[in-house]
């Protein structure tokens, strides 16, 4: 990986431009070196041979992975939801919304053990609203191992967002923050290497629970609603804008568009022998809900991406690809990596010049 940071070469920038990505490439890689050099000392997942090629095939046999959209679904009306907290807030109020996922395991070999995390049965919604009556609302989707409503306040400018004349919401995905799956070590469930089945459930309840929680905030009076993700929220909002026409506008910010790098079943310690032919399987299983295999259903000029040139955690070349595939012109790529950048700037100009062109701010409310 350092030599990835080292060899990245863009044309046409020049050395500070050049310097100023290895920079942030450096960190990213900094971050990732933990999990890479206690990799060999965890445990293996315990699972057989016969039993983890089982669950992989499912999706193959049932053809998800040959027509991956075939295997996302939604709820057929409104989830049950609830207020729990109401809390005053800049002369509207916050709230605390919780819901029915409704979420049944595709996968019947994972479908119990999906079900055994009951925290995550619920889904939640986190809501700053003015209340006087409609208005467009911005719908942020956290990242990995994120979604505590005090980062995503920080994160995405809540309070800025809420002073221009938005309604926000925030969403919480799968076994994140009250949704958690117990202990400290099973936290990061959502994306599991050794366990592509489960991930792709994850994604799949993920997609299932957005499109509850549109109906939800529609049902609460919503506007228009647009979306903005980080990171894994990213990864997930190019997804559901390819599923649905629900959302007016998605702002990917310095997004995931597939996981294999640097995550992917080729680093999964498993405790028996893992030839060629099952690595394919669960590479396709693995990629079966990346973006990249899909065309975005909302127009391509109401789609804002951000990304950072030496990014390590979401490969930039995957978003060059995304771009390039389906035409985005509203593309943005910056200096640094995932964590450091040097053009924070100009990401902040362009999310709210966007909000702009997308009539969310200005006379339109």
């Amino acid at each position: 990986m350092i030599e990835a940071a080292e060899s990245m070469e863009v044309d046409g920038l020049g050395a500070l431009d050049q310097f100023y990505i290895r920079a942030g490439s450096l960190v990213d890689w900094l971050f990732l070196l933990p999990p890479r050099v206690s990799g060999p000392f965890r445990s293996a997942r315990k699972i057989t041979r016969q039993e983890y090629e089982a669950e992989v095939d499912f999706y193959i046999d049932k053809g998800y992975v040959d027509r991956p959209d075939t295997f996302f679904s939604f709820p057929a009306e409104t989830p049950h939801y609830e207020i729990l907290e109401r809390r005053p807030y800049k002369g509207g109020e916050s709230q605390l919304i919780r819901y029915d996922s409704g979420y049944v395991a595709k996968n019947p070999l994972l479908r119990e053990r999906f079900a055994s995390f009951i925290e995550n049965r619920s889904g939640y919604l986190v809501r700053w609203v003015h209340g006087d009556g409609p208005r467009n609302t911005v719908l942020c989707h956290h990242g990995y191992m994120l979604g505590h409503p005090g980062q995503a306040k920080r994160m995405f400018r809540i309070k800025k967002l809420f002073d221009m004349g938005l309604d926000v919401a925030l969403f919480i995905a799968p076994f994140h923050w009250k949704r958690s799956a117990g202990p400290l070590m099973q936290r990061g469930i959502y994306l599991q290497p050794n366990d592509v089945g489960m991930t792709c459930e994850c994604v799949g309840q993920n997609m299932h629970d957005l499109q509850g929680a549109f109906r939800i905030l529609r049902d609460m009076g919503a506007k228009d609603i647009g979306m903005i993700g980080a990171s894994l929220g990213g990864y997930n909002t190019a997804l559901f804008i390819s599923l649905t026409e629900e959302a007016s506008f998605g702002a990917l910010i310095v997004p995931a568009f597939n996981f294999s790098r640097p995550l992917g079943p080729d680093t999964a310690r498993l405790s028996f022998h893992v030839d060629e032919g099952l690595r394919e399987k669960t590479r396709r299983v693995w990629e079966l809900h990346s973006p990249l295999n899909f065309r975005p259903k909302i127009s391509v000029d109401k789609i804002l991406v951000v990304a950072s040139r030496g990014d390590l955690i979401c490969p930039f070349d995957y978003t060059e690809d995304y771009c390039a595939k389906w035409g985005i012109n509203r593309k943005f790529f910056l200096r640094g990596g995932h964590w450091l950048i040097f053009d924070k700037g100009v990401r902040g100009r362009a999310w709210y010049d966007f909000l702009g062109e997308m009539g969310f701010t200005g006379p339109k409310r």
